[in-house]
């Protein structure tokens, strides 16, 4: 088949470019370097069958011809690099899935929007069937989930009025030696670069939070099993990640452990941080879903990946 992936720049869009080369698709990629590293597709770039765009995806997708399968994982968590906006990550998303639409719509192609496990909150089953709660509008932090809520009720919308074929998967904590390092890149990869650095480790709140990380393999995993059964799973919502919890607290301890680390751990009041907004305390991956209905199966110890990553870190 011939793909496309926008964010192909990024940890989770590089590795699955990469994977989708290895079986044998075309691949075209997209990104705007926003958020992602040039550096990450050096593999990608060797291949014939790659195809890498520097452009906005809100811009016009038709200069690319037709592809069977889009892959729409670009999107604006936060400020970029170039704006304090929080209302820039929303207006940001919204284009860009008005441009992915008409162009999926145009050539028939499916498909399938990387959506966030940021959009369940506090949630307890994380359930893809449960209502959302989204908090009051004065908290920017919500920008981002409400932007992938939006999206995902815009696109499930087409496929009921049958103009689109579209897959959500919901996406929780994944990593890699590709991790961005700053804070768009989650905990673990800039607790490991501060404690690769002897630098202190700085923890929001108590530390007690739980978190579900799993090695990015295991996202691109599920990503080719929705792939292969794209047709059956139009229009469904799946998890994809790790039912595995550890809080920050211990990942942080863990992490000095295995790094060999002087770095000393130091917290900020959750409130100095946050504000108003109300901390997810816990988060792990409900896969029951898509474990029912494809093969998908969870192949990776989040501490045997963890001890990997390190040592390619420290080389």
């Amino acid at each position: 088949m011939k793909i496309m992936v926008t964010g192909v720049c990024g940890l989770i869009g590089s590795h699955l470019t990469d994977e989708l080369l290895s079986i044998g698709h075309e691949v075209i990629g997209l990104d705007n370097l926003s958020f992602g590293n040039k550096n990450n597709i050096k593999q990608a770039l060797t291949n014939k069958n790659f195809q890498y765009h520097e452009c906005d995806v809100s811009d016009s997708l038709f200069n690319f011809g037709k592809v069977d399968v889009v892959f729409h994982l670009a999107a604006y968590k936060k400020a970029p690099k170039n704006s304090i906006d929080s209302s820039d990550v929303m207006l940001n998303n919204v284009n860009m899935i008005k441009s992915v639409t008409a162009y999926v719509k145009e050539y028939n192609s499916t498909l399938i929007f990387t959506s966030t496990s940021d959009i369940y909150g506090n949630s307890n089953t994380f359930s893809e069937d449960e209502s959302i709660t989204i908090g009051p509008p004065n908290i920017e932090r919500y920008s981002y989930a409400m932007s992938k809520f939006f999206d995902e009720q815009f696109l499930l919308n087409l496929v009921n009025e049958g103009t689109i074929r579209c897959v959500i998967p919901r996406i929780f904590g994944c990593f890699s030696e590709r991790s961005n390092r700053s804070w768009s890149g989650g905990h673990l990869p800039l607790f490991i670069d501060k404690a690769l650095k002897g630098e202190d480790i700085t923890i929001h709140g108590d530390g007690k939070q739980t978190r579900s990380m799993c090695y990015v393999s295991d996202i691109i995993d599920g990503l080719v099993e929705i792939l292969d059964n794209k047709d059956r799973l139009n229009g469904e919502i799946l998890n994809i990640g790790s039912s595995e919890e550890m809080s920050v607290l211990d990942c942080a301890k863990l992490i000095i452990e295995l790094c060999d680390s002087e770095s000393k751990i130091k917290f900020i009041d959750g409130k100095d941080v946050y504000g108003d907004y109300k901390e997810i305390r816990r988060r792990r991956a409900n896969t029951k879903k898509i474990k029912k209905l494809t093969n998908y199966i969870g192949k990776t110890l989040f501490i045997d990946e963890l001890k990997k990553v390190i040592e390619i870190k420290k080389i």
